[in-house]
């Protein structure tokens, strides 16, 4: 087999060496990559294996009820929490390092046959090395290949499909085998059924397949997807069901956010960095001109115009066609090297392009194996596993931060038992989220740092000295230093996601005195409120339009307060259009007729619609307010412009 695998190219020694560099920096990425790129890879995968395992209780996401997500996946992760449950491990991180150790094995296997079968369309044998490296090695695919994700896995047996069909098998074998490999793409993943179609289309009009050769790879389809597919979606739901019947009317009913129809392009070119990014556009665009029958490009391009056509789009729903863009690249060189071989600027060009790319693609790998994946929530999980594992913790958290669930629903997989976590909302009441039994921590994304500290009196100052001041020591980062700064440099990466970590060591700081001291907080999360689907924590949220003017209302009393000069009053809001009456209200009440009404209008906050926003009211407090008896906070929209709100957070002092 491995004289085999390796024969295709003049340099067999050099594949191999390639080839094992790749498979180390592969698993090196699974183990620094832990966590997930997107909560689905957590919420839609693990937590529903966690149903069937019994190993933790899992929190389960809406499309469960909806029945809209295929279950193999689960099934596998299932099997993995059986297997570590015999063993006695129950560490987290020990497992899904080995679920992405498998899945960075899977697709290094799938990526490396692939090459292999269609590397012999390349002529020049020295390229066909070339083609190997960048396969293996294009800088963001060892991190999507790692991924315990329907994505990674549809890419992967979509590619174990075409190594099959261009390794020219027509045996009955070989087609139940295509067939198989296509099935458990689309089961995986149905998007990918995109690509299938598309290829199918090209191996019956351009390859001139004919239409006997697609009955065995049909057979072998319907009945591995009624096997793995019908069966195990039923057997996990508890009831017969199809999946994605289910799954396509939801997508076609327009749940979810917008994105414009320029998306994908956009991040197609800008996201490999634009030294990769606009090469492969030009490349896609090249071959579509001069070789419209390359057959990667009846992938890519109906699997883009579909997605584009959609209106919720994400970055991660191209992912799989990523494993398709060295060999359209090496492609669209192959005619062009042809063309312009023997020209001694041509050969510079070259040699330019691949110093330069070398470099830019180093880069960006070291990035990739030093840092926790997507939003790097989980850095402080496992950073609370490994040096505090017997220990209880409070952990203070931003919006987006909480280390066991940023949308809101806490992982029962990821869980720590000896944690509390509390909403971080207002520089003035943080210290009183604290617990003088535990050790407490406060994270916060970057890119929301120094808009939740740097409030009110703390305005246009470091965040770092404020939040040292009030006794929080600086004591680790989700990414480090060098790969923050280079960063800035590759859009492929975001370090806005990039936590930052403090510790509250007590006394050892002494606060300066101000006025945040004497502050008092008012929280109300809204869950007596309605509207679920659009919570953005919990399960509820509050409705405030139409007849329900008026939001959820945090109501108490003046004699609470302490010698308070001002009101801070943040929440979540979701609007679907701007309001000019809409106002974040703060109401005194007294005896009587007596009443005082103040109002920051939320035109004037924030013009963001149709998503989830923090936003911040400031209200000073008149001198006399010691004679009204009770205070109203709450968000007031007298208009039929669908409106929510959700987290009330109300500071004092």
């Amino acid at each position: 087999m491995q004289n085999r695998l390796f024969n295709y190219s003049g340099n067999r020694k050099t594949c191999i060496i390639i080839s094992v560099l790749a498979f180390a920096i592969y698993m090196v990425t699974a183990y620094a990559n832990y966590g997930f790129h997107h909560a689905d890879e957590l919420f839609q995968i693990i937590e529903y294996a966690g149903i069937k395992s019994g190993t933790f209780t899992p929190c389960i996401a809406w499309e469960y009820d909806a029945q809209i997500r295929p279950m193999l996946q689960p099934a596998i992760c299932l099997a993995f929490l059986k297997f570590f449950a015999k063993l006695s491990v129950t560490d987290p991180f020990v497992i899904s390092l080995a679920m992405r150790m498998f899945a960075a094995t899977l697709s290094f296997v799938a990526i490396l046959l692939f090459v292999r079968s269609t590397a012999t369309k390349i002529q020049n044998t020295k390229h066909r090395t070339v083609y190997l490296a960048l396969s293996l090695l294009l800088w963001f695919l060892p991190y999507i290949a790692c991924r315990f994700s329907s994505e990674t896995f549809g890419a992967a047996f979509f590619l174990l499909a075409l190594a099959v069909y261009f390794s020219g098998g027509k045996s009955v074998l070989s087609r139940v085998l295509f067939g198989f490999c296509v099935a458990l793409s689309f089961i995986f993943r149905f998007q990918m059924g995109i690509a299938i179609f598309g290829f199918g289309l090209w191996a019956l009009i351009i390859d001139k397949r004919n239409w006997k050769y697609f009955v065995v790879p049909v057979t072998s389809f319907a009945v591995t997807y009624l096997v793995l597919g019908v069966c195990i979606d039923s057997w996990f739901y508890g009831e017969f069901v199809f999946t994605p019947y289910k799954y396509f009317n939801e997508v076609g009913a327009g749940k979810f956010d917008s994105e414009p129809w320029w998306f994908f392009l956009y991040n197609l070119v800008s996201r490999p960095t634009y030294f990769i990014g606009i090469p492969l556009a030009a490349a896609i665009v090249y071959l579509l001109v001069r070789n419209p029958k390359n057959p990667y490009l009846w992938c890519i391009i109906p699997f883009l115009i579909v997605h584009s056509l959609i209106a919720h789009k994400e970055v991660r729903f191209m992912f799989p066609m990523a494993f398709l863009f060295p060999a359209i690249l090496m492609s669209a060189f192959e005619r062009l090297d042809q063309r312009f071989v023997g020209r001694k600027l041509w050969k510079v060009v070259c040699y330019a392009f691949m110093l330069i790319f070398i470099g830019i693609n180093v880069i960006g790998l070291g990035v990739n194996m030093t840092k926790s994946a997507g939003q790097q929530t989980c850095y402080l999980a496992k950073y609370i596993r490994d040096k505090h594992k017997e220990d209880k913790v409070n952990i203070i958290h931003s919006w987006y931060s909480n280390p066991y669930g940023p949308y809101g629903g806490i992982s029962g997989f990821y869980r720590n038992e000896n944690a509390t976590m509390q909403k971080f909302n207002n520089i003035y009441g943080l210290r009183m989220l604290l617990k003088t039994d535990a050790v407490n921590f406060l994270t916060c994304r970057k890119c929301d740092l120094e808009k939740m500290v740097c409030e009110g009196e703390f305005a246009e100052s470091n965040p770092f000295d404020v939040l040292k001041n009030m006794g929080f020591v600086f004591i680790s980062q989700s990414m480090p230093k060098f790969a923050e700064k280079i960063c800035k440099y590759y859009s492929g990466f975001d370090d806005c996601d990039m936590l930052y970590v403090f510790q509250y060591v007590g006394e050892e700081y002494k606060p300066k005195p101000s006025d945040y001291n004497d502050a008092v907080l008012f929280y109300s999360d809204c869950e007596q409120g309605e509207a679920t689907e659009m919570a953005y924590s919990g399960n509820c949220s509050s409705p405030v339009y139409g007849e329900k003017c008026y939001s959820v209302t945090i109501d108490d009393s003046i004699s609470k307060l302490n010698n308070a000069k001002k009101l801070s009053v943040s929440m979540f809001l979701y609007q679907k259009d701007t309001v000019p009456d809409a106002c974040v209200a703060f109401e005194m009440l007294g005896d009587g007729e007596k009443k005082l009404w103040n109002v920051v209008k939320t035109v004037d906050i924030t013009s963001k619609t149709n998503q989830w926003v923090n936003i911040t009211a400031d209200f000073g407090m008149p001198d006399n307010y010691k004679e009204y008896s009770r205070f109203k906070v709450y968000l007031y929209n007298p208009s039929e412009t669908e409106m929510y709100c959700d987290d009330i957070f109300a500071v004092f002092y």
